[in-house]
């Protein structure tokens, strides 16, 4: 009835009628309504009165239908001039939403190796198409069969039922809406869906779930969705957290699982610092991935391939191995494989790791990972600032200055209460504390000892900050018996520390104490002394029971504690008193001692250990970051690896001789194309300031394949500096062949949704259950006249009266 009802009334999909009311749109009768039926009533009158004294009539019935008659065509006359109209209180109900998103990166156009099983239950919603089994096809070519063919009806059911809104995930930030022609209200037909397959071209470098689904929440905020219906594999790559984006969309999530669950694959992963000392070891981290084969033996080979050092040399394309291959047997789904690698040739090289491929995996271009590094000939330069003679600066230049690491050249001291004429004669020793330019930010490590704060000018703390926030220097700061932190309260070096300092703290020698290593202690390897945790465990006990140590307030809270006390506490009262500490500050890292004893380590094992750690904490805060003159002129690129047609954004980062700025507006820059190409040529760029007085930049596209350098030239040296970067056409969409059924299943369950295979989508219809949603109260006044009805009505009863008077011979 409410069908027929709406019909007549001109409202689409009606539901119910809350309240009416009748009304009159013409001013006289709108405000005074009463004269309506004044007149009404004077006009019923007057037709009585005028058949019953002016027109004879002599059957009383036929006397009664033309009174009638007359009657009527007069109100109705009445209701014309008054616009009758009628308030309604409705409810209408529409289509709910129902948002498809469809994966369109790169990872699409994996061609999948499935199973009999796999197979057969893919037949009943795609079939076979010339030439290609259906479901050996590609994921987007059986995305779009589904779409094409509709064998189950199932698009064609949800199009009736909602009002379906389409976009393509193949951007990094957004999703792209798909338009396939359809007319408002109206439901997808089935050229509409063949238009839309047609539409999925997979181009997308990334997989940004997180930023789709936000974006989505945006686009439908106040809008009633019953579902979000996604069809991936859900291999997230880039953006925000998808599962912390779900709720954003206040719908559930119907995830469409794309691709095996688990196919026969193995990726690689290579970790490994940036710059090594020659002739130091070095660990590197060879990160293996793999589904499908588990209990499988292979092996896992470092190499090495030597880049050019200048303009003028050859770049090597071959690598050679590093060591013997390392037998692993697969049996876990991720390990870490630590290979050792101990250069012996300074320059730039290529890092490779490789697993051998085996025949049954689907993907083989993840075999292989690559890193860039650098290998250093020059020793590591150190200086020691002291007040006096202690045990720990004794050990450390006599360990040092004979250590290749650092080296008699390396090792410079300043200690203020050393004679004058040692200091101006012992080559070791410096002069005065305040160095040149030149000197102080060619230094790598810099220790800062038990020393009063009337040691440390304003311009030294000056350029210690400068040193270690600018330049990424290291800086140790070791805690002694009669200054302690304390001293640098009131200078710019305390907001550098990893610890707040106490002004007010005493040294705390009353109760001896054993050290106690905290959990992220492993994370740094100057803390790990020896090769396997139980001997590390065995040096640090080394120590022995601790005499004394330099209270602090709390940590820092960008520190990280490595060593802590065992019972005292900080002034919450509940975190322990941290002894070992280190924090990034700057481009640089701090590491705070509150002891000056681990000179103890010597004990039992003389400079193995003590030499261990202090020689690592040396390579970890000196060789991390550039050494040297590098400080002074630094080349990188915003990334290691491209893709043809991206743009390398390259940055130099200048300063003069004595680390100020160069005063140029820009720099040159050169360019060279992969080996083997006979038909590229170098190309000259220029780099200009960008940003403040020292930093160049600039950016410009690659279209070639394979490892390129650029060499910036050094107006200060004269000399060119080398960066290399790599173009491949492997993407992060290509790293994996799996789908990510963890996460396709987790973000279903977060938003009351359930995850599908594509061979189950006919499920959908049962799953989503309401079609259809009831819009809020809506009010409207309706017009009750029409000029059209009322004239026919005005005839049909005209004609009536005419006709029963001619019947009744009346004039």
């Amino acid at each position: 009835m409410m069908h027929w009802l709406g019909w007549l009334l001109g409202i689409r999909d009606l539901e119910s009628i809350h309240d009416w009311r009748l009304g009159f749109a013409a001013p006289w009768a709108s405000q005074r309504p009463a004269l309506v039926l004044f007149a009404a009533l004077i006009l019923a009158a007057a037709t009585v009165v005028f058949y019953l004294r002016r027109q004879a009539v002599a059957r009383r019935r036929g006397q009664i239908s033309l009174i009638t008659l007359r009657t009527l065509l007069l109100l109705l006359l009445l209701l014309c001039l008054a616009e009758p109209t009628l308030m309604l209180g409705y409810t209408r109900t529409s289509r709910a939403l129902l948002v498809m998103l469809f994966d369109n990166t790169d990872s699409m156009n994996i061609a999948d190796k499935l199973s009999a099983e796999d197979r057969k239950a893919l037949a009943d919603v795609v079939s076979s198409t010339a030439g290609t089994k259906g479901p050996d096809a590609t994921r987007v070519q059986l995305v779009r069969r589904a779409l094409e063919q509709d064998r189950t009806g199932i698009f064609a059911r949800l199009a009736r039922r909602y009002r379906l809104r389409l976009y393509a995930l193949d951007r990094p930030d957004q999703v792209r809406p798909l338009e396939v022609g359809e007319e408002e209200g109206a439901p997808l037909d089935h050229d509409a869906f063949v238009a839309l397959a047609k539409q999925l071209q997979p181009t997308g470098q990334v997989t940004a779930l997180g930023s789709a689904l936000n974006d989505l929440a945006r686009r439908h905020q106040g809008h009633h969705v019953a579902g979000v219906v996604i069809f991936s594999d859900f291999d997230n790559n880039a953006g925000p957290d998808p599962l912390a984006a779900a709720p954003g969309v206040d719908a559930p999530l119907f995830t469409v699982g794309l691709g095996p669950k688990q196919a026969v694959d193995l990726s690689v992963a290579l970790q490994a610092p940036l710059i090594v000392k020659k002739g130091e070891k070095t660990d590197v981290t060879v990160t293996i991935r793999q589904s499908g084969l588990t209990g499988r033996s292979t092996e896992v080979q470092l190499l090495a391939r030597r880049l050019g050092a200048s303009g003028d040399e050859a770049l090597q394309t071959s690598a050679t191995p590093v060591g013997p291959a390392r037998p692993i047997t697969l049996d876990r789904d991720q390990m870490s494989v630590e290979l050792p690698f101990t250069p012996d040739t300074a320059g730039r090289f290529v890092l490779q790791a490789r697993v051998p491929p085996f025949e049954d995996e689907v993907l083989d271009d993840n075999n292989t990972a690559e890193r860039d590094i650098t290998v250093q000939d020059e020793s590591l330069k150190v200086l020691f600032i002291e007040y006096e003679p202690t045990w720990e600066w004794r050990f450390i230049k006599e360990v040092f200055h004979r250590d290749p690491l650092v080296g008699l050249q390396g090792f410079r001291t300043f200690l203020q209460s050393a004679d004058f004429k040692v200091r101006t004669t012992n080559p070791l020793f410096l002069p005065t504390l305040v160095r040149p330019r030149s000197e102080f930010f060619s230094y790598d490590v810099i220790f800062l000892s038990d020393v009063p704060a009337e040691m440390l000018s304003p311009h030294f703390q000056d350029m210690l900050q400068e040193y270690v926030g600018s330049f990424g220097g290291g800086l140790v700061v070791i805690s002694g018996p009669r200054f302690g932190p304390q001293a640098l309260a009131n200078t710019k070096i305390a907001g550098m520390l990893p610890v707040v300092v106490d002004p007010n703290a005493q040294i705390r020698d009353r109760h001896p104490f054993t050290l106690q290593l905290t959990p992220q202690a492993s994370q740094y390897d100057f803390m790990r002394l020896g090769d396997t945790p139980e001997e590390n465990q065995r040096a640090w006990a080394n120590l022995g029971k601790l005499p004394w140590y330099q209270p602090v307030l709390r940590p820092h809270p960008l520190a990280t504690v490595l060593a802590q006390h065992p019972t005292d506490k900080c002034v919450d009262g509940v975190t322990p008193q941290p002894l070992i500490a280190i924090r990034r500050y700057g481009k640089g890292e701090v590491v705070y001692f509150g002891f000056d004893e681990t000179w103890r380590l010597r004990r039992l094992y003389g400079e193995k250990y003590y030499r261990q750690l202090w020689g690592q904490m040396m390579y970890h805060l000196g060789l991390s970051r550039a050494l040297g003159s590098q400080k002074r002129f630094q080349v990188r690129t915003d990334r290691s690896a491209y893709q043809t047609g991206d743009k390398v954004r390259l940055t130099v980062e200048a300063y003069n001789s004595d680390f100020e700025p160069l005063g140029l507006p820009a720099l040159s820059a050169e360019l060279l194309p992969p080996a083997g190409d006979p038909t590229a040529k170098p190309q000259e760029i220029s780099v200009p300031l960008a940003r403040g007085k020292n930093i160049y930049e600039v950016s410009f596209p690659v279209f070639t394949e394979g490892s390129h350098r650029v060499l910036v030239h050094d107006p200060v040296t004269n000399r060119s500096v080398e960066v290399n970067f790599k173009v491949a056409p492997l993407t992060a969409e290509r790293r994996s062949a799996v789908r990510d059924t963890a996460l396709q299943q987790a973000l279903a369950a977060k938003t009351g949704g359930q995850a599908l295979e594509l061979s189950q989508i006919d499920r959908l219809g049962k799953l989503l259950t309401q079609s259809r949603i009831n819009l809020p109260v809506e009010h409207d006044t309706r017009p009750l006249w029409d000029t059209w009805l009322f004239l026919l009505l005005g005839l049909a009863l005209m004609l009536g009266e005419w006709t029963l008077r001619k019947l009744m011979n009346l004039p």
